[in-house]
């Protein structure tokens, strides 16, 4: 019942993905789906709000707890939880907060719009909004999202990813498995263990091409 709420697009690969964005070196780890079927059973049945006893329940370090239940999130498992990490606890989202939430969703989650998008279409000023997102963000009740202070400008996980998808691959490491992504055809240094990593991408195409030579040069004999 608990493994039916993960579904296949819920996976380590998606995860470790998920917190390189925010700049988190996840190592490979290959109890990811007992914890996270765990995380969920004990926020949806077992009704726990305690971060540290359920870091400690699931053998996640307490940061690690923290990013897979944003995780979670986003991949929209469990709801609009807030969580408090100074505190030590998660809750429900307050009514005040989910209609917060439910104004900004469509800008969020939909269209990916920038800060003077946002305004415009909401009829409030570029610093009311930022002021909203901020308290939002800060209570983790926004996810896939960083709000860079410096130019106040909103980067998405979605929008980066697909930018990603289209110039770079994602390779494994062959020493430690970690993933990583890197320029098509060129090479990288991997985060966990320092291994050099190519893509080898073009020796696969041209595997192929000699495969498919092949096999035409025996249909013709």
């Amino acid at each position: 019942m608990n493994e039916e709420r993960i579904q296949p697009n819920i996976n380590e690969w998606s995860y470790q993905r998920y917190a390189a964005f925010y700049n988190s070196i996840q190592n490979k780890d290959e109890d990811f789906k007992k914890k996270i079927t765990e995380i969920v059973r004990l926020i949806l049945d077992d009704h726990e709000t305690s971060l540290k006893a359920i870091a400690d329940m699931t053998g996640c370090t307490y940061e690690e707890v923290i990013l897979k239940i944003c995780y979670l999130k986003n991949k929209r498992v469990i709801g609009d939880y807030y969580v408090d990490s100074a505190a030590g606890i998660i809750s429900n989202a307050s009514p005040e907060d989910v209609e917060l939430i439910k104004k900004y969703s469509i800008f969020i989650y939909g269209i990916h719009a920038d800060l003077e998008d946002i305004a415009l279409r909401t009829n409030q000023t570029k610093e009311k909004v930022w002021e909203d997102l901020k308290y939002l963000d800060n209570k983790k009740l926004i996810n896939g999202v960083i709000l860079n202070e410096v130019d106040n400008k909103i980067v998405y996980y979605h929008v980066e990813k697909h930018k990603k998808e289209r110039d770079f691959v994602t390779v494994s490491c062959p020493n430690c498995g970690g993933l990583l992504d890197i320029k098509r055809g060129s090479k990288g240094r991997c985060n966990y263990c320092d291994t050099i990593i190519e893509d080898n991408i073009m020796e696969k195409v041209l595997e192929l091409l000699k495969e498919k030579e092949i096999k035409m040069s025996k249909r013709g004999e």
